[in-house]
């Protein structure tokens, strides 16, 4: 995998004040990079209707407006249903009271995306490469 996500956080993250119990610039510049990573994935393999939403790069002091917060959840959430999925979890529809177990879902779903693609492009076989036999189920 190439994407590093982040979807252990727990609450103890939050009661201790760990890097991993808030959420920063630093998550949203990651989830925004691996959004538009798989994007232009998802677009290599023919699937061109996937839109392409513009944020900024995050700094340290930021915080997003309503505006942007909906933009970032809708940038994750037009990921969701190209290819199937199992188990996924379920993405928060706002980003109004990010709780650290949506923040979670929100980095295990790109993950599982990634590597539901990895996955598919590795099953792929061209003109006179499978004969009769040679492909184990």
């Amino acid at each position: 995998m190439i994407l590093e996500l982040i979807y252990d956080r727990k609450s103890s993250d939050v009661r201790d004040g760990t890097s991993k119990g808030y959420y920063r610039y630093t998550d949203m510049n990651r989830v925004q990079a691996a959004v538009a990573y798989l994007r232009e994935l998802y677009v290599s393999y023919g699937y061109d209707t996937i839109p392409s939403y513009t944020l900024p790069t995050w700094a340290e002091n930021d915080i997003p407006n309503k505006s942007q917060g909906d933009t970032y959840i809708r940038a994750v959430r037009s990921l969701n249903g190209i290819v199937p999925i199992p188990n996924k979890p379920t993405l928060p529809t706002t980003m109004n009271k990010l709780t650290y177990s949506k923040a979670n879902a929100i980095e295990k779903f790109l993950a599982m995306t990634e590597d539901t693609l990895e996955r598919i492009s590795e099953s792929w076989c061209y003109c006179d490469e499978v004969y009769a036999g040679e492909v184990e189920a």
